[in-house]
């Protein structure tokens, strides 16, 4: 791929870098009693990953693209808090951790301060939690709220906590802080 960047000088405006994000996200474990009505228990569950990232846009620019590939492990349900009576559900505590791999693709945008040292910023990601075993793909929609800051011409360091929805047969919430390094070469 730099490969074939070399041959457009005037596209090199950018960088790449890497990150790890942590958080909780809304899950559902269903129970049911004698008659198969269903109910949900909600629960809130830990999530952590890491990633590359691609960045488009020159070093000193307020508006920058963000290109994400991540993998990100989703940890299981616990069984369900049913109420009193005769319920059964599906043994949820059995099940492994999951292993998720994730694309996103959005912008961060300068709020205040000097791109080229100390930065606040907000990002808007759309990601696709395309690659999963289980068929359970899922969109997620990631606001957040963070800051840059660049110790040297070519590195910028960054943290962002994010609100960031699910949306999988039924829209579950969450959050997340992603911490990263990005090597810019404009």
């Amino acid at each position: 791929m730099l490969f074939l960047l070399s041959f457009f000088q005037s596209a090199l405006a950018g960088g790449v870098g890497v990150f790890t994000q942590a958080g909780v996200h809304q899950g559902f474990a269903y129970y049911y009693d004698v008659y198969d009505t269903q109910g949900i228990d909600s629960q809130f569950l830990p999530h952590y990953g890491i990633g590359f990232e691609g960045i488009l846009g020159d070093r000193d620019d307020r508006l920058k693209g963000i290109f994400r590939i991540s993998l990100n492990q989703d940890q299981p349900l616990s069984d369900p808090n049913i109420p009193e009576g005769d319920y059964y559900f599906p043994q949820e505590s059995s099940k492994d951790v999951r292993n998720d791999g994730l694309i996103s693709i959005g912008l961060q945008w300068g709020i205040w301060g000097e791109p080229t040292e100390f930065e606040v910023i907000a990002t808007t990601l759309l990601t696709s939690g395309f690659w999963t075993v289980d068929s359970l793909e899922y969109f997620v929609v990631d606001v957040g709220a963070g800051a840059t800051y660049s110790p040297q011409e070519n590195l910028q360091l960054f943290a962002i906590a994010s609100f960031s929805p699910r949306y999988r047969k039924l829209l579950s919430f969450g959050g997340q802080a992603t911490l990263g390094a990005r090597f810019l070469f404009d």
